[in-house]
């Protein structure tokens, strides 16, 4: 039950998925290619119901109605999840509470930091490179608050988003390289990591605002399809992007290399982790709590959190107008909403997946003297 417990709330955050990229355009309307909003968000529920159901299927041996579950009760939260996000409200005025988000997001920045070089130096002494992560996080936290301007041109901040994958990929090269190498060798775990990436994508692109299928449409706009290149403000500074607009399909959105950027993190790790877990499963330990909490439930799905609109969209649904605070909480660039739910989706992960390697690696018939790097 407790596992069952954990995964519903792992789904539940799939909702919120990934990505600090622009937000989604939001839009006036309370329903979504005919759909009502309480239609979308019954959807969603269902999907929840699905995905538990699977779970305990599989923990009860069995793997295929399990399988099945899990897959329908994905495809539900995820349709579900895009309708509420491209259907969202935007509160026009900000809330005079927003004044104080400067002053918070410097103290968030300076408690990771500070917290970060306290933890590893009271549990992991020799391996400063988590100060490093810690410290880089809250850099990416602070930076819009306290950069002139937003520091939207400024070099640090593309030196901050482009280290964020070559730290984390350093970490886990050093402490689990050999045994995700080893946990990630079967079939079964590559298809697993390889469809959570194809579904994190698609969330990804339409939660972050990268992709809509609900285009604004009014005086001024084209009504005919093109394909532009311009610079995108986030995540942090302008990027590089293809802009597109097909208003047949409908469609339209960017892609960005601050875009790929953040993907590359959060669905690399997302999909690492759901590729441990199918490992797990295949061996025969779907009944283990850190078969599924350590991989998916209590860090795998977490890095969904870090982006507004689909949490907002949710809120939304439920309570209408009244949800403008958790708007501005999370969409202000300036609020440090958005930098922890970064930070704590990639410590988490990253933490997962090294300790679920190492337990993989230490099942029945796996070979556990592959990696010599240790995993607290």
């Amino acid at each position: 039950m407790r596992l069952t417990r954990r995964v519903l709330a792992a789904a539940l955050t799939v909702l919120v998925a990934a990505g600090l990229a622009e937000p989604a355009a939001a839009h006036t309307g309370t329903t979504h290619a005919g759909t009502p909003h309480g239609v979308l968000l019954g959807l969603v529920l269902v999907g929840l119901a699905g995905l538990g159901l699977g779970v305990r299927a599989v923990r009860g041996g069995g793997r295929k109605l399990g399988a099945l579950g899990v897959g329908a009760g994905t495809l539900f939260v995820v349709g579900g999840g895009i309708g509420l996000v491209e259907i969202q409200v935007t509160p026009e005025v900000a809330p005079a509470w927003s004044e104080w988000f400067t002053l918070l997001n410097v103290g968030v920045a300076v408690a990771l930091a500070l917290g970060s070089l306290v933890v590893v130096r009271w549990r992991w002494p020799g391996r400063p490179r988590y100060v490093a992560l810690g410290g880089l996080l809250a850099a990416w936290t602070a930076y819009p608050a306290v950069m002139p301007n937003g520091g939207l041109t400024h070099p640090f901040g593309y030196l901050v988003v482009l280290s964020l994958p070559l730290v984390v990929v350093y970490v886990l090269w050093r402490d689990a390289g050999s045994r995700l190498r080893q946990a990630l060798a079967g079939r079964a775990a590559r298809v697993g990591a390889g469809l959570t990436l194809l579904a994190f994508t698609g969330f990804f692109a339409v939660s972050s605002g990268t992709l809509t299928l609900n285009p604004d449409t009014g005086v001024g706009l084209p009504d005919h399809a093109f394909v532009t290149v311009q610079g995108v403000a986030s995540p942090l500074v302008y990027w590089p992007a293809v802009e597109f607009y097909t208003p047949s399909v409908p469609a339209a959105g960017y892609v960005s290399v601050g875009s790929l950027v953040l993907l590359t993190v959060l669905g690399g790790l997302v999909a690492l982790n759901a590729g441990l877990v199918v490992r797990q499963w295949s061996q025969g330990e779907s009944g283990s709590p850190r078969a599924m909490a350590g991989a998916l439930a209590s860090s795998g799905a977490t890095a969904c959190c870090c982006c507004a609109p689909a949490v907002y969209a949710v809120v939304g649904a439920a309570f209408g107008t009244a949800a403008s605070p958790v708007y501005w909480a999370f969409l202000d660039p300036t609020s440090p909403v958005g930098g922890l739910f970064l930070s704590a989706s990639v410590i988490l992960l990253t933490g997962s997946a090294i300790r679920s390697a190492a337990d993989t690696c230490r099942l029945p018939g796996a070979d556990t003297g592959v990696d010599t790097a240790a995993a607290d």
